[in-house]
């Protein structure tokens, strides 16, 4: 049992039986005690509140952090199958002159596993490039589906074009951890070129990734470099600005190019429709 809910509790029962002999003996002295040990008692249950919601908001976070993984996981599923298709010949060659691999192992398993070993990027911990245009793709068709809107925002590093590439990857790392921290578990998020990431939300209006590329953008604000590193955002929605997800993503970089034009830390929506 936590200390804090021990103490919480014999003071309690301490004021209590003080309150009792103080009325008992008309005692003030006995009164007063009453009403300090009350007092202990208060503040050791407030404490121990406090602790119980940290508690509570780690495991919340936790949770989300889980299920996102488990989302992404999902998605890639299909994505990772036809990596796997595509690097089968290669995976073929691999497995019959490779007699380290056990013995019955399949080119589609050796592929799947290359596939799925280079799905995330490891400077930023995002989705890899090449899984872009088909998470786009297949978010589009659901929300067609669904009768949904989805959004993709295209986010850049300001000013990071000609730096060193160690000062690029530790900032792009700085953006991948916020993005991660930031989205929700349903979106999706890809690293793209060489200053650049993207964010897929699911059933979000242009006014709510507008929002969501403000929280990037604020949370990166509040982080230890935020005073030398900014991010340019563009926004664009399925389907007010595009019906097909070449489109979509084309938009958003049209208002990624907005955002640019007037400066450094700002985010644009895509200017009308496609």
């Amino acid at each position: 049992m936590d200390r804090r809910l021990i103490v919480s509790v014999c003071a309690a029962v301490a004021a209590l039986a003080a309150g009792v002999c103080s009325a008992i003996f008309s005692s003030p002295l006995l009164a007063v005690l009453a009403g300090l040990i009350g007092l202990v008692a208060g503040v050791a249950a407030a404490a121990l509140g406090a602790r119980l919601e940290r508690s509570e908001h780690s495991m919340r976070r936790m949770r989300a952090d889980v299920q996102r993984l488990r989302r992404e996981l999902d998605e890639l599923s299909a994505v990772v199958a036809e990596e796997a298709v595509r690097l089968g010949p290669a995976a073929a060659f691999l497995t019959e002159h490779d007699h380290s691999q056990p013995a019955g192992t399949s080119a589609v398993t050796t592929a799947t596993a290359i596939a799925a070993e280079s799905a995330f990027d490891t400077v930023t911990g995002l989705l890899d490039e090449r899984f872009f245009a088909v998470l786009v793709q297949q978010r589009v068709a659901a929300a067609r589906r669904q009768l949904q809107p989805v959004s993709v925002v295209l986010f850049e590093l300001d000013g990071f074009t000609d730096v060193p590439e160690s000062t690029r990857d530790s900032a792009l790392g700085v953006l991948g951890d916020v993005m991660r921290s930031t989205l929700r578990e349903c979106d999706t998020a890809c690293r793209i070129g060489d200053t650049m990431a993207a964010a897929v939300l699911e059933d979000t209006t242009e006014a709510g990734a507008v929002w969501a590329a403000e929280r990037v953008r604020g949370t990166l604000h509040g982080s230890p470099v935020g005073d030398s590193l900014t991010i340019s955002a563009g926004v664009a929605c399925y389907p007010s600005h595009a019906l097909g997800a070449p489109e979509l993503v084309a938009m958003a970089g049209r208002a990624l190019d907005l955002a640019r034009t007037r400066g450094r830390d700002h985010v644009e929506i895509a200017p009308g429709e496609s």
